[in-house]
């Protein structure tokens, strides 16, 4: 996992707007592209800012985007960097919850234990809960976010994952001390 990008930094202001703006985001076949022009229209930063050009040239160096026919393309770095950013947000947030549990089950086989310890690595980085090894919750929608992420990490993931709407989980009083819930 790469460090994270400083909150006032332009590339993090960029990709929070690309989280914000794009609507293609979880479809990673799409390609986004990324305009300066409609970025300074969102808000953030001002075009006549002193060094904004300066720091657009450094976008051009930026491991989350690649530069070409003038036009800025988030690379698979920046979309993890964005994804990651709205799911950051989402754990954040307030939310109002619906009741349900979000679960996931996984079974990974001995070989590619590295990736089971990945997953659960990233499964309690995003906020997921361990109820059993291969057994984790949330009480929020984050599915479209980890499957998108998955295939990012992992384009060659061994092993069999199954998302789940919980309606019940008898005895769910400590999750829901854990996850401050009412």
């Amino acid at each position: 996992m790469s460090q994270p990008l400083k909150e006032d930094s332009l590339i993090k202001k960029i990709l929070i707007y690309l989280g914000e703006t794009s609507e293609e985001l979880f479809k990673l076949g799409a390609v986004i592209i990324f305009a300066p022009h409609r970025f300074v229209q969102w808000g953030p930063v001002d075009l006549s800012e002193p060094l904004f050009r300066k720091k657009i040239s450094y976008l051009k160096k930026s491991k989350y985007f690649t530069f070409k026919n003038n036009n800025f393309y988030l690379t698979p770095w920046g979309r993890v960097e964005v994804i990651k950013t709205v799911v950051r947000k989402r754990k954040d947030q307030k939310f109002k919850w619906d009741g349900k549990w979000r679960g996931i089950i996984f079974d990974v086989p001995e070989l590619n234990r590295k990736d089971r310890v990945f997953l659960r690595k990233e499964l309690k980085w995003m906020g997921f809960k361990e109820l059993q090894k291969s057994v984790w919750v949330v009480p929020y929608d984050i599915e479209k976010e980890l499957r998108a992420l998955l295939k990012l990490w992992k384009m060659d993931f061994k092993g069999d994952i199954r998302f789940l709407i919980i309606d019940k989980i008898e005895e769910d009083e400590d999750l829901k001390k854990y996850f401050n819930l009412t």
